[in-house]
């Protein structure tokens, strides 16, 4: 018996069709990879209104893709949201089933080692080069990253302002995601930091950059994720943990290799300005010189 397909399979099926799909099925193919949870909590009948489509354009779509019906689709995504992912309280009763301190220990340190090796096989130096390329050349550059990925998103805002002028942090201290989002333009570019679960920042960053015509670099931890279809590079990187909280570890070793690849775009622009910088940071006493 062969294995079942997974959400990810699909969603890469879907993506690779969607260029030679009818219009109305391509429409609802794009929906479904952006709202996979809707396909589950909601009926057919209300997906399809919410993508704009006839329910039966859905079954069409489901035969289209190899399926019989769209119960069959549906499946799919019913096992993912069953499978994945596991809550974080789950989690955390399976840390402290763990023989002893020790044990977790050394295991959270071997599946972070792990997590650095993927984010460095899954992502091809040519794909990191033109993701760089991207963020290098745009007239604006956004960083959008929540909640536990607000980490690796300041790293990154610290690091690229170091190379490159007008450099933001969206939803930061003193302003809105809805206002930074409101300001984007052709020529600008957000770099996204996300993995499941999903935050509902990923639908308004999807809307603004489809409406802007702004580039968009996604790190996450699937290729199906609501903002791959939207993307023009996606990063990989695994959050897994023995912890009870998902590793960003892979997510910052990411951004930090990132942040090397636009200094190779930038070159003498980005190596001025960091010694510009670095002459300020002196003279204005913020490096304490009885260190040095």
């Amino acid at each position: 018996m062969s294995e079942p397909m997974s959400l990810e399979d699909l969603h890469d099926k879907m993506l690779a069709a969607i260029p030679q799909l009818p219009r109305r099925l391509a429409v609802s193919a794009r929906h479904l990879v952006d709202h996979p949870d809707d396909v589950v909590i909601c009926s057919m009948r209300e997906v399809a209104a919410q993508a704009g489509v006839a329910p039966a354009t859905l079954v069409r779509l489901a035969r289209t893709l190899g399926f019989a019906d769209w119960a069959g689709l549906r499946a799919v995504y019913a096992a993912h949201l069953r499978r994945s992912p596991v809550r974080y309280a789950d989690k955390a009763k399976a840390a402290v089933a763990l023989d002893g301190a020790q044990k977790l220990v050394t295991e959270t340190f071997a599946v972070q080692q792990a997590n650095l090796a993927y984010a460095a096989e899954a992502n091809a130096p040519e794909t990191i080069a033109a993701a760089a390329a991207i963020l290098a050349k745009a007239k604006r550059l956004y960083v959008a990253g929540f909640m536990s990925c607000r980490g690796p998103g300041l790293t990154f805002t610290y690091l690229c302002k170091m190379l490159r002028p007008n450099v933001e942090l969206l939803g930061g201290e003193g302003s809105s995601l809805i206002a930074d989002l409101a300001m984007l333009d052709e020529g600008d570019a957000v770099l996204s930091i996300n993995f499941q679960p999903y935050g509902r920042e990923i639908r308004l960053i999807a809307e603004a950059v489809r409406e802007s015509g702004a580039s968009l670099v996604s790190l996450s931890d699937s290729r199906a994720s609501p903002l791959s279809p939207h993307a023009e590079v996606t990063l990989l990187f695994s959050p897994e943990s023995p912890s009870f909280f998902p590793s960003t570890a892979g997510a910052a070793a990411l951004v930090e290799t990132l942040s090397v690849a636009v200094l190779a775009q930038l070159r003498k622009k980005a190596t001025d300005r960091i010694q510009e910088i670095e002459k300020q940071l002196y003279a204005s006493g913020t490096y304490d010189k009885s260190t040095q």
